[in-house]
């Protein structure tokens, strides 16, 4: 990590590694993080989000080498993943790792991505677990890239911190795309186009 943000990544890392809730920067907009492993952790950031518990988030992942690790099978999206990871792009997949409630539906899904901004791939590296990507706000309110917005939303809270790292470019949330079998669902059209997505996936899938 640069000694730009040496202190930010420092005061973030000993967050998480305390079991407590931060906000993070990604490409997109400020995320509420914490270990997507941790079942106790992930449940108190839905209390935080006020957000129902049956509709998961997301997590990121430093690398694609980690989805083996998370037994998820993703031969075929290759060509997807080299294209746009790290960036905007949450791939919905299959996989029978024990992830806590909160994180895998009931389906056996769960969302990954790979944010393309450095300080949050390192901090993913260095902690060595997967973090919770949902969108830091309130339910119901806007996503945001503004840190006093996330100080007013979460001025009452006992969220552990506040990362002041500046989030990337993008203006529009990153794409979801739900993978099932060979069958490619669009849930969310964002940063990504359904064009785009399209085009580096061929004609071996079948869209919905």
């Amino acid at each position: 990590m640069t000694y730009k943000y040496k202190k930010e990544f420092n005061e973030a890392l000993s967050t998480l590694l305390a079991d407590k809730i931060i906000t993070i920067p990604t490409d997109t907009y400020y995320g509420l993080a914490c270990n997507a492993l941790d079942e106790k952790i992930v449940h108190k950031l839905f209390k935080l989000k006020k957000r129902d518990i049956n509709k998961p988030v997301p997590v990121l992942i430093s690398d694609e080498n980690q989805l083996d690790k998370f037994n998820v099978d993703y031969n075929g999206l290759e060509n997807l993943i080299n294209c746009f990871w790290p960036g905007p792009l949450t791939l919905v997949l299959k996989t029978n790792y024990n992830f806590p409630e909160g994180v895998i539906k009931n389906d056996g899904y769960v969302g990954f991505r790979i944010p393309d901004l450095d300080f949050t791939r390192e901090l993913i590296r260095t902690i060595n677990k997967p973090l919770t990507g949902t969108s830091a706000n309130i339910s119901g309110l806007p996503e945001t890239k503004d840190v006093s917005v996330i100080h007013n939303y979460f001025k009452k809270s006992n969220l552990g911190k506040i990362t002041d790292i500046s989030c990337g470019n993008k203006i529009l949330p990153s794409t979801v795309v739900k993978v099932d079998g060979d069958l490619i669902k669009l849930l969310r059209e964002g940063s990504i186009s359904k064009t785009l997505i399209e085009s580096k996936l061929g004609e071996n899938f079948r869209y919905e």
